[in-house]
């Protein structure tokens, strides 16, 4: 879909096409706007059912109001502190927090969807292929399944990503293009990666300056944040997932019609790329699957309609791809939401008591561990009061918790994966356990000699973890934490260790800071208490080994 088709009639012998009056100017507006303007109004309604009825905070929801709760109460701070023991908001995104923040995630889901919809229709429309209006709702109804999904942030920039692709398909408005790129890969990574694979595909086909409008922004945005903002983690895709993508990215390839080169490079470097995904360790992993799901069925149902009738063997290819494609789509998002529950599962939405107890135990003096649940809604709902040892980002949680995803989980390494992340208390939702965390729960539930439990009701069990690592080193002390700011009391002059993952965008008064391993240490040379935070502010001289406050 990205790697738009170019099929727009050119001016035969050179000649000038024949003017139109102000009448028939206006019908061919009409019937460009159109195929959008249906595309759009018939997928409102559901936009509508899933935004008041639907969306009710989990699954990647979670992730979303976490991230807009952040940027609204901390919006000058770099540094999250409330997930994995420090998160920068920039490698999640540059954009989405801060709009979800100010507008509601609800409405920047709606309106990137619907956004997209109607941008993915004028790009099927300029692409001069026929009959647009068929793929154009089925490429509406793929976004919707996205937003369904709770995939806000990549919604946001799944929408700037059309766009720019919109404005390269029978024009080469390069620049704004460009800037369109630039905002796609600032709002997610993973959109303007798929830009990457419609830029790839002019490139190949020789069109540099479409090519570079497409791929250099997200290049360059991707490049800037990782040297920023340092960032290590990896997305797990098993094997099995990668069949049904690069199966699809395959017939786009093979199976269109043969003047659609764009397309059919684009299907190519696709299936490549989800190959590639595999089989090298990054931050993608299965979310290479995306690009699929959202527009294959769109991209081969306008094959279909478009191959000559005589190409019968072509033609039943396609169909078979386009149903493959629909199955797909079908065994995914919209099942679940049809099937499941609108409510707030009881454990989530009663949060007063385990929030109290947590209080009276001083989680705000420790990190806590909340074994994860399947929706994650208690990356959510907890956030907002302690400090998680976990959260809802895979690609962190793989980097420092593996033990929960390489088979190797046991009760001895249970432990030291506490201590090292200097857990107090651990906490069990009432309430069907991830899949990476299904064991976690069982030994939690078995209650090891070191978990002790100290509070429970109907819905949250509570354990304090015995002679648990403190979240400061002695002689410090932590007075308290929030989810932006760790405050450390020192007797005296001297350096401790701050179990805080090290980031180059922390800052604290009166002291310094500097890495130590992978966490931070604190120096200080007169007693008193000590805030630790971040900003967005750019580091000045220092003492050797240290970084002090802006």
């Amino acid at each position: 879909m990205a790697a738009a088709v170019e099929l727009l009639p050119a001016p035969k012998n050179g000649t000038a096409p024949p003017r139109r009056g102000p009448r028939r100017r206006g019908r061919a507006v009409l019937l460009r706007r159109r195929v959008p303007l249906l595309a759009t109004v018939t997928m409102l309604p559901l936009y509508i059912v899933w935004a008041f009825f639907r969306a009710n905070g989990g699954g990647d929801l979670a992730a979303q109001e976490t991230w807009a709760r952040f940027a609204v109460q901390h919006g000058d701070s770099a540094y999250g502190l409330f997930w994995f023991g420090g998160v920068h908001t920039a490698n999640y995104s540059l954009l989405s927090p801060y709009l979800m923040g100010y507008f509601g995630v609800r409405t920047i889901a709606v309106a990137s969807g619907l956004a997209a919809g109607w941008l993915a229709s004028v790009l099927l429309v300029r692409s001069g292929i026929r009959r647009p209006l068929p793929p154009a709702l089925l490429a509406a109804f793929g976004l919707w399944v996205n937003v369904a999904a709770g995939r806000t942030t990549f919604a946001l920039g799944v929408a700037f990503g059309v766009a720019a692709c919109v404005l390269l398909v029978g024009q080469r408005r390069v620049v704004l293009a460009a800037g369109y790129a630039l905002l796609a890969t600032a709002a997610s990574p993973v959109a303007g990666l798929f830009l990457v694979v419609a830029g790839a595909a002019y490139g190949l086909r020789r069109d540099w300056a479409r090519a570079a409008a497409l791929l250099v922004p997200p290049f360059a945005v991707v490049a800037t944040t990782t040297l920023l903002f340092p960032f290590h983690g990896q997305e797990p895709m098993a094997a099995g997932r990668i069949l049904w993508p690069a199966l699809l990215g395959a017939a786009v390839a093979l199976l269109a019609p043969r003047d659609w080169r764009v397309v059919r490079l684009g299907g190519a470097v696709y299936t490549v790329g989800v190959v590639l995904s595999y089989l090298i360790s990054s931050p993608i992993g299965s979310n290479v699957e995306r690009f699929a799901l959202l527009f294959a069925p769109a991209v081969l149902l306008a094959a279909l309609l478009s191959v000559e009738r005589r190409a019968r063997y072509r033609r039943g290819a396609l169909a078979v791809a386009l149903a493959a494609s629909l199955f797909w789509l079908g065994s995914g998002t919209p099942t679940s939401f049809l099937r499941g529950s609108a409510e707030v599962p009881a454990w989530a939405a009663d949060t007063h008591g385990v929030v109290r107890a947590l209080d009276r135990l001083g989680a705000d003096r420790a990190r806590v561990e909340v074994v994860p649940t399947r929706d994650h809604r208690e990356a959510d709902v907890l956030s907002p009061y302690v400090n998680l040892a976990r959260g809802w980002n895979t690609q962190l949680d793989m980097d420092r918790g593996r033990l929960f995803y390489d088979g190797t989980f046991s009760a001895a390494k249970y432990r030291t994966w506490l201590d090292r992340w200097a857990v107090g208390l651990v906490v069990l939702p009432n309430a069907e356990a991830d899949r990476y965390g299904e064991a976690e729960a069982r030994l939690v539930r078995n209650r090891p000699a070191w978990l002790e439990p100290v509070w429970s009701d109907a819905h949250w069990r509570v354990y304090r973890v015995r002679d648990a690592v403190p979240l400061v080193s002695a002689p410090g002390g932590v007075v308290r934490t929030t989810d932006a700011e760790l405050d450390v009391r020192m007797p005296g002059p001297g350096t401790v260790t701050v179990r805080v993952a090290y980031s180059p965008w922390l800052r604290v008064e009166g002291g310094c800071l500097c890495e130590e391993g992978e966490f931070t240490r604190l120096t200080v040379g007169a007693p008193g208490v000590y805030r630790i935070g971040s900003a967005y502010l750019a580091p000045e001289s220092e003492p050797a080994g240290c970084r002090s406050a802006a």
